[in-house]
């Protein structure tokens, strides 16, 4: 069991391990501190929340407050588009593309 916020356990919490080191979501974290927030301090040790069995509509009610919403893969690929664009323009790509050549010839 994983601790995602003091005095509360969690099971079934997500992380990624990278490196040898835990990663946890930002909003998985969010969310289980929103719901640890509304237990009392008294009973906090002894309470378990399991992350599979929080609601769909509460992930969407905290990202909502939080500000947060899905990622559209065609608008990030065109915003991706325009930086490289930009990049290239400003001369950011001259410096790798000589030292490329350098390598290559």
């Amino acid at each position: 069991m994983a601790s995602a916020s003091p005095n509360v356990k969690t099971q079934n919490f997500p992380y990624d391990v990278i490196d040898g080191e835990e990663l946890y979501p930002l909003h998985s974290a969010a969310v289980v501190e929103r719901i640890a927030d509304q237990i009392p301090d008294a009973i906090k040790p002894s309470v378990t929340i399991d992350y599979d069995q929080i609601p769909a509509s509460y992930f969407e009610k905290v990202k909502a407050e939080l500000g947060l919403r899905s990622v559209d893969p065609e608008e990030a690929l065109q915003h991706e588009r325009k930086l490289l664009t930009t990049l290239d323009q400003e001369g950011s790509f001259f410096i790798l593309k000589k030292r490329r050549d350098l390598f290559e010839n």
